[in-house]
Formats: C-alpha cells, sequence, structure tokens
C-alpha cells in the first residue's frame, strides 16, 4: 500500500509499515536516517509505539570516541516523532513544542535501539517518551521526552 505524496515522508514510512507485515525495513525518509543506518524494526498503533535500531558511522564521533550529543538527540527525536505518527489520520502531522533530553551514560560506538512511546495524544498537543539503549540491553543511555503540536497537512 502506498500513500499519497503529500504526505509527510516519515509519515508516509510509518503508515505503510503498519499497513505491512511487520517485517522490519530501512527508514530511509529522510537523510540523516541514512546517514545513521535507520531501521524500523516494530511499530503498534494501538498503543502509540515504535521501536528503532540505530548504527551510527564514524562520522558522528566526538574525538572520545562517543557519539555526539546532538546525534543522540535526534535518534531520540526520531522515536518520538515517529511515536505519535503511528496515531495520526493520514494528512495530519506535527512539529515539535518541546524536546528534553537526559544524557545517562556514554554513548560508544555500537548498534543502538531507540523505544518510543506515545503518552498522551489531545485535539492540539501530543505528548511523548523514548529511550535508547546499546544492543539488546534494556539499560538506557538517554531518554528524552516531547511536547508535539499537532496541525493539518506537512507544511
Amino acid at each position: 500500500m502506498s500513500h499519497s505524496t503529500s504526505l509527510n515522508p516519515d509519515q508516509a514510512l510509518i503508515l505503510d509499515f503498519l499497513a505491512g507485515d511487520g517485517t522490519p525495513r530501512p527508514f530511509d525518509a529522510n537523510p540523516l536516517a541514512r546517514g545513521l543506518g535507520t531501521q524500523l524494526l516494530a511499530a503498534d498503533a494501538k498503543e502509540g509505539t515504535v521501536t528503532l535500531g540505530f548504527t551510527p558511522g564514524p562520522q558522528f564521533l566526538q574525538g572520545n570516541g562517543c557519539v555526539q550529543g546532538g546525534i543522540v538527540a535526534a535518534m531520540l527525536d526520531f522515536a518520538l516523532a515517529l511515536a505519535v505518527l503511528t496515531r495520526l489520520a493520514a494528512g495530519q502531522s506535527h512539529t515539535t513544542a518541546s524536546f528534553s533530553v537526559n544524557l545517562l551514560r556514554p554513548t560508544r560506538v555500537g548498534r543502538y535501539v531507540a523505544r518510543g512511546r506515545l503518552q498522551r495524544l489531545g485535539s492540539r498537543l501530543a505528548f511523548a517518551y523514548a529511550s535508547l539503549a546499546l544492543g539488546d540491553t534494556e539499560e538506557p543511555v538517554a531518554t528524552a521526552t516531547g511536547v508535539m503540536s499537532l496541525r493539518q497537512g506537512t507544511r
């Protein structure tokens, strides 16, 4: 099932994934997602959840060998945004109104899993939470909360 090109490309990707068989697929809707080696691993519209995998390359590392904090924030932001998009109607979109990140431990080179969860969906605002862990561990290296302003259309 292919969605209209008038949709936000991220929303088109998540809607196609939700309509499919749940097979993980590359999340390549934008250049940063491609650069981070992002995969859409799971999504559930009823629960408002999404799971993403990332493999940040050496271009995203600081001199100390850790993933740069802005890139950690970007991975969390993708999880927040897509979790909200699982519950929005086709053609409805959002913009970030507030975004808070907690860096809990060093982010070494490796494969990361981000889990996003919609906490509350109102008529004008959505609230979401995300965590980022190294590999299959459940111990987060970073967490984030976000408030999204809901709107119609992609512009």
